[in-house]
């Protein structure tokens, strides 16, 4: 019978040990950085980038260093909250992001934490999403190359006009545009007549592409917008933004109420016509009348 000397036995023991331990914390390491990546790429990029320059909120490589975990923490599950308490720093990049509100996020401090230990591993080594490739069709016409055939398809799809391919409701629905071309909008959502002067091309494309907002979430949830799509709609807004300083928000509800009044004015001759040409009297009067003149 063979025998294993027990000091063997001993050391084997603690190498497999040590080996299942250092397993185990691998796989927990590497659990909590995709987990962190997993939750930033579906959360938060839409809105910011990690050494890219700044999209609808700043950038955030390194924003450790510049924020507590425990400030980080509070801010990102809900930044008005802070901003309400008068925190000097969260007023200063709310005013300095033109008021822009960043949604509540429903992430446990765990999360929060694996995305902060995802955006330092990033901004130490690789970055996040190229934001600086200019927003192009697919037959490579760029933003800067758009002209009002791309505008005029961007605002039918923005007013319904043109469906959306997935089947996505109109932005009208929610969002008013000051511009001759439309009537008003929606009151659910903010007014996007500035939204180039507030967001610029990186955020007005990222959050119509892959929206950071519950609502906008919820309601195209697998009805997306398609990729040419959001170039066409954010030409439209880009261009909306430049001419709105010439546009008269009057004229929309003008049409509307004059068309109200024409449609009214048709719609009482029409009733009124058949209301003249009634039947005035019962349908049996003549025999009736008849009747009388035979007594």
């Amino acid at each position: 019978m063979f025998f294993i000397p027990l000091q063997l036995l001993k050391e084997k023991l603690r190498g497999i040990f040590i080996f299942f331990l250092l397993t185990i914390s691998l796989s927990e390491l590497h659990f909590s950085q995709s987990q962190g990546e997993m939750i930033f790429k579906n959360t938060c990029q839409a809105c910011h980038s990690i050494g890219k320059g700044r999209l609808v909120g700043p950038d955030l490589l390194n924003v450790q260093d510049r924020r507590n975990e425990s400030w980080l923490i509070k801010f990102i599950k809900s930044s008005q909250s802070v901003i309400k308490n008068g925190d000097a720093d969260a007023v200063a990049l709310f005013n300095e992001f033109n008021k822009t509100i960043m949604p509540d996020q429903n992430l446990s401090d765990a999360d929060i934490k694996d995305v902060l230990n995802y955006i330092r591993q990033q901004s130490a080594g690789g970055l996040i999403a190229d934001v600086s490739k200019p927003v192009s069709l697919s037959s490579g016409l760029t933003l800067d190359e758009a002209r009002d055939n791309e505008f005029t398809i961007g605002r039918k799809l923005f007013s319904g006009e043109q469906k959306l391919t997935n089947g996505g409701p109109a932005c009208i629905s929610c969002h008013n545009v000051v511009n001759d071309e439309l009537i008003s909008g929606g009151l659910l959502a903010i007014d996007l007549t500035t939204a180039f002067t507030r967001l610029g091309t990186p955020g007005v494309h990222s959050v119509i592409s892959n929206s950071p907002f519950p609502v906008m979430n919820s309601v195209y949830n697998n009805k997306s917008v398609t990729s040419d799509e959001a170039f066409y709609l954010t030409a439209f807004l880009k261009n909306a933004d430049f001419v709105s300083s010439i546009q008269d928000p009057a004229i929309p509800q003008q049409r509307f109420l004059y068309a109200g009044i024409i449609g009214g004015a048709v719609l009482f001759a029409l009733y009124g016509g058949i209301w003249w040409n009634r039947k005035r009297k019962s349908v049996n009067h003549s025999i009736y009348k008849r009747q009388l003149k035979s007594i």
